[in-house]
């Protein structure tokens, strides 16, 4: 289901702008070495590795695409930041889960409540912008 929420981050972030490619070039480089690096030979199962694969890059295309949304300002700066709290989450997650490594086990919920919190509000200001302008919302 956190797979499904990305999808849904990117279509909303897509549909209201496009890829940052350098963004989308840094996060790739920086979690595909992470990936090749750390997580895939720590997952046995090729299955699950190959999940956590392609979970790791819509994450980054969703961050890539929120961060070449075009939104006032506010907006879209509050949402990348919730879409970049959620990688982090993740990224915790993960050194957890599969690498056993618990130091960063802090940062999981707060930046998870974090990111939906930000997220949450920069698409309330939105609502409130088009409720108060609709010609150009």
């Amino acid at each position: 289901m956190y797979f499904i929420a990305h999808l849904g981050y990117l279509a909303y972030a897509w549909r209201n702008g496009r890829i940052h490619r350098i963004v989308l070039g840094v996060l790739l480089v920086g979690y595909l070495i992470y990936y090749f690096v750390s997580l895939n030979p720590a997952i046995s199962d090729p299955v699950l590795s190959g999940a956590v694969l392609l979970y790791l890059l819509i994450s980054c295309l969703a961050l890539a695409v929120a961060a070449g949304i075009t939104l006032p300002a506010e907006q879209k700066w509050l949402y990348v930041f919730g879409i970049a709290m959620i990688v982090l989450s993740d990224t915790a997650i993960s050194f957890n889960e599969f690498l056993d490594y618990r130091a960063f086990n802090w940062l999981i919920l707060p930046t998870y409540y974090l990111a939906h919190l930000t997220v949450t509000l920069s698409l309330l200001l939105r609502q409130r912008e088009a409720a108060l302008h609709p010609a150009t919302a």
